[in-house]
């Protein structure tokens, strides 16, 4: 009996030994997936900023922000809603499609900002990710149990800025970005948890590209919120 519990308890160990293996191995494919996403976004920023042409033009038109944004939105309902996550390469190709939209807005938010302050926005992103991906991983908090009430709070935030396109107030544009770092940075937190999987709730490790998905478009609206909060326009 002694020995039937020891070969039990080993093969436990094994088992769970395992699962955390292949869990470190979806840990690496998806932030892989996020570095590429993030040098992709960076080098289009850089080419808007420091090409005059380029930048000339996205002054005077706008109808690429817009058709970057409803792409976007419909790439997002075919990848997600159209279970296309884990069709390769099908979903790599959607996936670096909705990268290059979102690429594109944020470029229309960092050409009117001067290039040292978006730099600066930028570096001040990366030591918040990196300081709230540690507090993630080794924190004893369950921060996956919050879905619903993160939820709430961008349905409110929407409805926030939706009052602020008629109540232009500098003011008020400072109240609604700093409320959307908070709620970026709790997301962060949020689908930090769900990647690691050491919580209640985990995103499935066939489901790398959604997960790349959801932390590369937190640091992408988080630098947005920051860039507006504390940048600097350019005059």
């Amino acid at each position: 009996m002694k020995e039937d519990a020891l070969e039990l308890m080993d093969e436990e160990l094994e088992d769970k030994q395992t699962k955390q293996t292949i869990r470190r191995g979806f840990i690496r494919k998806v932030y892989g997936i996020i570095f590429f996403q993030l040098l992709m976004t960076t080098i289009i920023i850089y080419i808007a900023m420091t090409n005059e042409l380029i930048m000339k033009y996205m002054y005077a038109n706008v109808w690429p922000l817009y058709i970057s944004c409803i792409s976007a939105v419909l790439l997002l309902i075919i990848l997600i809603c159209g279970h296309m996550t884990e069709i390769v390469p099908l979903n790599f190709i959607l996936l670096f499609a909705i990268t290059f939209c979102e690429a594109v807005m944020a470029s229309y938010t960092t050409i009117y900002f001067e290039p040292v302050s978006v730099l600066a926005c930028a570096g001040l992103t990366m030591i918040i990710v990196f300081g709230l991906t540690m507090y993630a991983c080794f924190t004893k908090r369950d921060i996956t149990m919050m879905g619903g009430f993160l939820f709430c709070c961008s349905l409110l935030l929407c409805f926030l800025g939706i009052i602020g396109i008629f109540y232009t107030s500098h003011f008020y544009q400072m109240f609604l970005d700093s409320i959307g770092v908070l709620l970026m940075s709790l997301y962060l937190i949020y689908d930090t948890q769900l990647v690691v999987g050491e919580k209640q709730h985990l995103i499935d490790i066939d489901d790398y590209i959604y997960a790349a998905l959801l932390i590369y478009l937190d640091i992408i609206v988080l630098f947005i919120r920051i860039l507006r909060l504390l940048g600097t326009k350019k005059k």
